[in-house]
């Protein structure tokens, strides 16, 4: 990339998160049995193979939480009835418009992954931008909590070709509709999405980027259609067989070929990274990727305790809760990491320009 003074660089970024806070209190009060037999339920069951005194960098990240039946979550964010991610996507698109000082009409594509959509097969793309008023086109994609990252490249390739100026990424999560609150399962899930603008830079913005297929994780999660109260949905279950194993054994090593391919398109080395944005699907995974590639924890952000596990919306939260409170600062070089189960791992590294920050919540 360096052949082209052009890159792609965020210019604003925003978070919309639903108001109602759901703590491990409330399954305390209103499944108690469940959390007494947490041992013998889901989540519990995901990471079973786990012990601690394990060798890899994995294991010792999880350890500390393996006696905590909620596996290290604390609060999630959850939609309120009748909430639908639409209204989601379209908050936070607004909020990082009005952080940037943009008129949406002069955006000129939108690129937006939901997890999972509102309107199935067809997407949200189209409705999103009928709601914003812009006519701008929209493509909907996803590559499940990878998305974000995924976009940033792929709008950032977008901007440095010339064939757009201004690009709207969002990308939203919508877990908690399609988990039964009686299974644990639900405890490290949230809702929530998140917006940023992508823009042309010859100072700021992407320098190497690199994403794999994360095809071993293939069965790990999966939506299944199922009939509740006599009405058709959709239901979103763990393999207890795959998920924890196939996670855990290849995790490092999505890590290390992500981060070792944006590096060297980067022509830079770890010695040269000021901070690391990973995405955070679980308690841990802040700590492990720090640990794994030897960067200061003062170094990362965690926003799992306060949001759980949200999906594609995982990484550009963390990404605004750093610039928030001022951890990255314009011309830091930033390293980004996000890993997708049944979908892709992705990487990025990127120079910081002034980014402006917003967050909604509804």
């Amino acid at each position: 990339m360096a052949g082209n003074s052009i890159s792609g660089t965020i210019t604003a970024i925003a978070t919309a998160f639903p108001n109602q806070v759901r703590s491990n209190a409330w399954w305390e009060d209103h499944y108690p049995e469940l959390v007494a037999n947490a041992r013998e339920a889901t989540l519990a069951r995901l990471w079973a193979d786990f012990e601690d005194g394990q060798a890899s960098v994995y294991d010792r990240a999880i350890a500390r939480y393996l006696a905590d039946p909620f596996r290290g979550t604390v609060e999630r964010r959850v939609m309120s009835p009748g909430m639908t991610g639409q209204q989601l996507e379209l908050a936070a698109a607004r909020a990082a418009l009005a952080a940037g000082d943009i008129d949406p009409a002069s955006v000129d594509l939108i690129l937006l992954a939901a997890l999972r959509p509102d309107s199935l097969v067809v997407g949200d793309a189209a409705f999103l931008v009928r709601e914003l008023g812009v006519r701008a086109p929209a493509i909907s994609f996803e590559t499940a909590c990878s998305s974000a990252l995924v976009g940033f490249s792929l709008a950032g390739d977008l901007v440095r070709a010339g064939r757009y100026r201004r690009i709207l990424v969002i990308v939203c999560c919508t877990y908690t509709r399609d988990v039964e609150l009686g299974d644990s399962f639900s405890w490290f899930l949230g809702d929530g999405a998140a917006a940023f603008v992508v823009e042309p830079s010859e100072h700021s913005g992407i320098l190497g980027a690199h994403t794999i297929p994360t095809t071993e994780t293939c069965g790990a999660f999966a939506y299944q259609p199922t009939v509740v109260d006599g009405a058709a949905t959709l239901r979103l279950r763990a393999n207890r067989e795959i998920a924890g194993r196939s996670i855990r054994d290849n995790s490092e090593l999505y890590l290390r070929r992500c981060v070792d391919g944006a590096l060297s398109e980067a022509g830079l080395g770890l010695g040269d990274v000021d901070f690391l944005v990973c995405n955070t699907p679980t308690a841990w995974f802040a700590q492990f990727c720090a640990d794994a590639l030897a960067i200061e924890q003062t170094r990362t952000v965690d926003g799992y305790p306060r949001f759980a596990n949200c999906g594609p919306s995982l990484w550009p939260s963390n990404l605004a809760l750093a610039l928030r409170d001022r951890s990255i600062a314009p011309g830091d070089l930033v390293l980004g990491f996000s890993i997708g189960s049944v979908s892709t791992a992705s990487s990025v590294v990127f120079r910081a320009g002034e980014i402006a920050v917003g967050e909604v919540e509804i």
